[in-house]
């Protein structure tokens, strides 16, 4: 097992590098010689995915479940499913420059995650996995995350964009941007998309709520209800025409900071629930 935790670890900072490297590249072309290495930036991304994918597969391992038990993981699956939205979307919907923000993001996340020994603290775990409905909610309710993660970086290419049309800026990255119609587009499908499996996570979960209700934090419960009504406001406001498309990608991009701030309270680290239900294990990465 040792050999496993030491792939482990290697294969995530292996995906952190290739994801920093295709950011530092695409940078340094996009200023020498105004072109934006959108392929490049792409295998870049993708092969960071993969060596992440083998990473977390083999952590799911160690903790028998879905890896979600620490700050660690969380940040770690959050990167992964937004890749995954990323790798599905951008060639189908041609968001050309996409990259390059995705980049910035998953570089600095996975960086960061890496870089704090204290967010991959060991966690107690159930010796078997009985709740099936609370994995479901867990996934759900992080790539809910992952989907407000996009969200974020389309309002804030949108928030450049209409910046570089007002100053009738035309160089460098304004010229890769896509137009902030088709941007504004993107915004408002992904909060309802975000909103929706933030909903199921909800509804999966409420079940075993409402037989444990002790087991479920009061503070993570409120947060969790508060951002997912947050989102509901924010997209009903702007199908009502009663907020710009601006103030939609603001609101948008400052609901994204509360989340991933709220996440210390709502953590789906199952060790709440499960001390209660189950006999337990303690599980080391040590």
């Amino acid at each position: 097992m040792h050999l496993l935790e030491f792939s482990e670890k290697l294969l995530f900072i292996s995906a952190a590098i290739s994801f920093v490297i295709g950011l530092i590249i695409a940078c340094f072309k996009l200023k020498t010689k105004g072109q934006y290495p959108q392929k490049f930036i792409y295998l870049s991304l993708l092969f960071g995915f993969l060596l992440q994918s083998v990473a977390l597969n083999i952590r799911s391992i160690f903790v028998e479940a879905c890896p979600l038990g620490n700050s660690f993981e969380i940040i770690q699956f959050i990167v992964w499913s937004l890749l995954a939205l990323f790798l599905l979307v951008g060639p189908i919907f041609k968001l050309k420059s996409l990259g390059l923000f995705t980049a910035l993001l998953v570089s600095i996340a996975s960086t960061l995650s890496l870089l704090v020994p204290s967010l991959d603290m060991q966690y107690y775990q159930a010796k078997q996995t009985t709740h099936a409905l609370i994995e479901l909610h867990a996934s759900l309710a992080i790539f809910s995350y992952a989907v407000y993660a996009l969200l974020a970086i389309l309002s804030l290419m949108f928030l450049i964009q209409q910046y570089g049309l007002k100053k009738q800026l035309f160089k460098g990255i304004f010229r890769h941007l896509p137009s902030v119609q088709k941007l504004d587009r993107c915004v408002t499908y992904l909060l309802w998309i975000g909103t929706f499996i933030l909903l199921l996570a909800l509804i999966f979960g409420s079940p075993f709520w409402l037989d444990n209700p002790d087991t479920v934090p009061g503070l993570k419960l409120i947060s969790t209800i508060a951002i997912f009504m947050a989102y509901i406001i924010v997209g009903a406001l702007k199908f009502l025409n009663l907020i710009t498309p601006r103030r939609q990608a603001i609101l948008s991009i400052a609901l994204f900071i509360l989340s991933i701030a709220s996440l210390w309270t709502i953590e789906i680290s199952r060790s709440d629930a499960v001390q209660a239900l189950d006999p337990i294990k303690q599980i080391s990465k040590e």
